[in-house]
């Protein structure tokens, strides 16, 4: 695996930079956060700005893009956007771990090269945290869509009506608090030191990944968030920006099956069906 190649130059780059846990946790994790963001944004940008039909036909809705009905509006939008995700990404990451760290909360993972996990043990893991991100982001969500909540922090994020690949992380500094890092860290701190660091890394990189995928506008067949059973996908988050309402959860839909919250999308896509099949017998 990449790790197994990769870890021990990144345990030489620590020794020679005196490097403690901390630090090294830090400077890996933010230069992935945003590594994964300016890549994936200049890849959703040329999608975008080309409009190639075979990307295009991927589109989650039918409305206009939002450079396309408002280009002042989005201009305000897209600039305000791109310093949120700077700021939540970097600034809130970097306060809240050493906060976390000063108060003792910050429980260190393996770094050696001989517990480095092998793939069974890393697709197990990987498996458990996205689980449990899932639940935990599934009611972190809901409670911001409580009525008395939603307009102090998250309507923020529903600025966003069609999504786009910088509105993942366009959050409320709380709502980023509470729905992006704590379910994320919520299984590593469950597991601590018996999970290894690098899985920890490919894992913050996984879900910067879906919440990417999940707001970049397309519901694309082949991608690889589309082979997780149960998996919602962008058309499932697309809705929920749509309407406002349901679809709670971030990798799977289980959580709003078992509550209910996803039956007015089923309704939704049941009826969108309904009226395609009319329109090709007329």
């Amino acid at each position: 695996m990449l790790m197994q190649a990769y870890w021990p130059q990144l345990l030489k780059w620590q020794a020679d930079n005196e490097l403690g846990y901390v630090a090294v946790h830090l400077y890996i994790g933010v230069f992935m956060h945003n590594f994964c963001h300016i890549m994936m944004n200049l890849v959703y940008w040329s999608f975008y700005h080309f409009e190639w039909e075979f990307i295009a036909r991927y589109k989650c809705n039918d409305l206009p893009w939002p450079w396309q009905e408002d280009p002042e509006a989005w201009r305000s939008l897209c600039y305000k956007s791109i310093a949120v995700l700077l700021f939540n990404g970097n600034v809130m990451v970097v306060s809240a771990f050493n906060v976390a760290d000063y108060f003792g909360f910050v429980e260190e993972h393996s770094m050696s090269i001989e517990e480095l996990p092998g793939t069974p043990k890393f697709m197990l893991t990987i498996a458990f945290f996205m689980f449990v991100e899932d639940f935990c982001f599934y009611w972190m969500h809901r409670f911001l869509h409580w009525r008395v909540i939603y307009p102090l922090f998250h309507k923020m994020h529903h600025n966003h009506k069609v999504t786009t690949g910088i509105a993942g992380e366009y959050t409320h500094p709380v709502e980023y608090a509470l729905a992006n890092m704590i379910p994320v860290t919520v299984g590593p701190a469950i597991l601590g030191p018996r999970c290894h660091l690098a899985t920890v890394f490919a894992w913050y990189i996984i879900r910067y990944l879906e919440n990417l995928d999940g707001h970049c506008g397309y519901d694309f067949s082949w991608s690889p968030f589309r082979l997780i059973p149960f998996s919602s996908g962008g058309r499932y988050h697309d809705f929920h920006h749509a309407v406002n309402v349901g679809n709670y959860a971030s990798f799977f839909s289980i959580w709003d099956t078992v509550f209910g919250t996803n039956k007015v999308f089923y309704e939704a896509q049941a009826e969108l069906e309904r009226e395609e099949k009319k329109a090709k017998v007329h």
